[in-house]
């Protein structure tokens, strides 16, 4: 497994997606994403790929939602 694959699976065990969600409200605009990519940049989990990454905050935001309905 490359350091990519590792690095998405350290950070998919954080809460660090859960709470960018939460804090956002779930909803949350280009700026916001650059903002989350480079907090997850500073904290040590890059290399990694940021589509999917994408995937894993799109399901995050749709248990959001899920939880307000």
């Amino acid at each position: 497994m490359g350091q990519k694959e590792d690095n998405l699976k350290k950070l998919a065990k954080t809460g660090i997606l859960a709470n960018f969600v939460k804090r956002s409200k779930g909803q949350w605009d280009h700026e916001g994403w650059l903002g989350l990519l480079g907090s997850i940049k500073e904290k040590g989990y890059y290399p990694i790929d940021e589509d999917q990454i994408g995937l894993l905050l799109e399901q995050k935001k749709n248990e959001y939602w899920a939880k307000k309905a």
